[in-house]
């Protein structure tokens, strides 16, 4: 055999085992620049594995679209999904929907590694996903803007202070983007975490009190004298979240209360770049501890799928400690793996304090819900930094809640809070 037929059947083996190998396709909902950082962990675990992951890649509302066609309708379903623990994952699970993975967490001990996150993935007992990244929310600033007022305050009156002092000065004390309504949510989120502690929250949040019960409406008091000093920015509807972004950067605006997903948009190669800070949300109420909103992203097996050991394999090899080290500290996210190591960045490190230190996680309002009362209730939160008319939230959100949580109308909670 000459060198040209020996190459061509090396080639011929090469091509055949390519065509051969098992191939898995695996959904992402990701942020433009994002994508390559889960390329190359999908190459290593191809490499490690032998399985090709053909990603399915949306971006936040088309993602969300398409998750009921693909787990009710099943229609084009891939084989992994990312997704969110909590209540938007229950859903798929009380229908059914989603494989449970009990046996594969029990097999690989993963109580030692995630059991602080383990409650946002289980339901009746069993659990039916991976957490592979969590993030701290929080407020940014401009560090030398926020010297001039006063320094970053640590309690809600100094907060108030500063922000004051802000609005006087011509700056627009917090900026927001309310155009897809969930930003307005981490405000209620944050005060009433504060006020009223994360148990009390997630009752709320699940339809066991009412929006009339007077710790809600001091929530909504305190919410409102933000609101009524015109601390947000009037047009905060015109903008995503993100849109508000270049005053913050021209020093047009104070604070803003995101998640550290905006690491994915700031200037890192900019001056102004060292110049962002980043504090926790303020002490309102001291008897009550800190607890911090951190949403958890995870990857789930839809039911319909045929390729299960190899979406297994695919989940065991995302719940690896060097793995989430890689995927957190190129994301700009925290590793939910405890073995897992966190990055250098600082907004990072800052994130690890913050989690560490709090006495319990929430998902965000969106998350620890259940899906159709946040539809109903988010854009009456970001319409309530328009009006802040308090009447008309709670009558909004009392609404909402007995029709979702198929409850009676009480007379009693219609009264004035005395």
């Amino acid at each position: 055999m000459n060198f040209r037929d020996a190459l061509l059947v090396v080639l011929f083996f090469c091509a055949s085992s390519l065509l051969s190998a098992e191939e898995i396709r695996v959904s992402l909902q990701l942020q433009p620049n994002q994508r390559d950082t889960f390329e190359r962990i999908f190459q290593q675990f191809q490499v490690e594995t032998g399985i090709k992951i053909v990603s399915v890649v949306e971006t936040d509302l088309g993602y969300k679209r398409k998750v009921p066609l693909w787990l009710i309708e099943r229609k084009d379903t891939p084989d992994v999904m990312f997704w969110s623990a909590s209540q938007r994952l229950y859903l798929y699970a009380e229908k059914g929907l989603i494989l449970p993975i009990t046996e594969l967490w029990d097999e690989q001990n993963y109580d030692e590694l995630f059991s602080h996150v383990k409650t946002g993935v289980t339901l009746n007992g069993e659990v039916y996903a991976i957490p592979f990244a969590y993030y701290h929310w929080g407020l940014f600033f401009r560090k030398s803007m926020v010297e001039q007022f006063g320094g970053a305050p640590e309690d809600w009156e100094s907060f108030i202070a500063v922000l004051t002092r802000m609005k006087k000065a011509g700056i627009t004390p917090i900026g927001i983007g309310t155009r897809q309504n969930w930003p307005a949510a981490a405000w209620f989120d944050y005060i009433n975490l504060r006020m009223n502690g994360l148990d009390f929250h997630l009752e709320l949040l699940n339809g066991n009190v009412s929006f009339h019960d007077a710790r809600v409406q001091n929530v909504l008091l305190e919410w409102k004298r933000l609101i009524d000093s015109q601390f947000y920015n009037e047009d905060h509807e015109n903008y995503d979240w993100d849109g508000v972004l270049p005053f913050f950067y021209r020093n047009k605006m104070g604070f803003m209360l995101l998640g550290n997903f905006v690491a994915s948009r700031w200037p890192v190669r900019d001056p102004l770049f060292e110049d962002i800070g980043f504090m926790p949300f303020p002490t309102i109420n001291r008897g009550i501890p800190y607890y911090e909103n951190a949403p958890t992203d995870v990857f789930m097996i839809p039911k319909s799928t045929t390729k299960v050991a190899e979406a297994k394999a695919f989940l065991r090899f995302m719940a690896r400690a060097d793995v989430q080290t890689t995927l957190n500290k190129d994301l700009g996210y925290l590793p939910p793996n405890r073995e897992a190591t966190v990055g250098e960045d600082r907004f990072i490190r800052d994130g690890a304090e913050l989690i560490s230190r709090a006495a319990g996680l929430a998902q965000y309002f969106d998350r620890d819900t259940p899906p159709a009362f946040d539809e109903l209730a988010t854009p009456l939160l970001a319409d309530y930094i328009s009006t802040g008319n308090i009447d008309a939230l709670t009558e909004g959100l009392e609404a909402a809640r007995i029709t979702i949580f198929g409850l009676t109308p009480n007379p009693q909670d219609s009264q004035p809070v005395p």
